[in-house]
């Protein structure tokens, strides 16, 4: 999953406490990427949460429920009060 970054300045501070055998587990696997500790654990840390939340989005439909379900895709468009508004709001994902 891409990474989205952003060219503006950073801020924000995000600290973390770690027992010494992670940090260097950390650190070594940051050299072995070519980044700094903290890129590595920015870059794995926000794929992660991507991830999960991407999560979030996928669902699975039993089979004995597909012929129902391609029923209500098929059917014709029904407005709904507010979705457009919504949806061109930006997600947590996209960068501000």
């Amino acid at each position: 999953m891409a990474v989205a970054r952003s060219a503006s300045r950073k801020d924000d501070r995000l600290e973390l406490r770690v027992e010494p055998d992670r940090r260097r587990l950390l650190d070594l696997a940051a050299k072995e990427s070519g980044m700094s500790t903290s890129a590595f654990v920015l870059e794995r840390a926000t794929a992660a949460a991507q991830e999960v939340l991407a999560k979030r989005t996928t669902f699975v439909l039993p089979p004995e429920h597909w012929d129902a379900f391609v029923k209500l895709l098929d059917r014709p468009v029904q407005p709904v009060e507010g979705l457009a508004a919504f949806l061109a709001e930006p997600t947590i994902l996209e960068p501000e």
